[in-house]
């Protein structure tokens, strides 16, 4: 089986720090509680990016549990690239406007 290297950029990370500040605003545990879901749904990405159905031409979406939010990434070799961590409610052309730029890359 191969290695994978995750690596979460700048854009994802704002979106996790945005979203557990907004849980932690909401309950006190509640935040933790999505950190949580979040570090499960990135270890299985890690162990296997390809049972991730493409959202996009080689863009794949997982589905956090219990959240309603999607982490969407690429796989470039054994690098795992998350770009989004998106909520569902969120405006789509947001994402469209991440997703673009590394479609036209590829």
């Amino acid at each position: 089986m191969e290695k994978y290297r995750l690596i979460i950029n700048s854009s994802a990370e704002s979106d996790l720090k945005i979203a557990a500040d907004w849980y932690a605003s909401q309950n006190a545990e509640l935040d933790l509680d999505f950190i949580e879901e979040i570090e499960k749904s990135i270890q299985r990405i890690q162990q296997n990016p390809q049972q991730f159905a493409e959202v996009r031409k080689q863009i794949r979406m997982s589905i956090v549990k219990r959240f309603p939010y999607g982490i969407y990434f690429y796989v470039a070799g054994v690098i795992i690239n998350v770009f989004a961590v998106f909520h569902f409610s969120r405006n789509p052309k947001v994402l469209r406007k991440r997703i673009t730029p590394i479609i036209k890359k590829k």
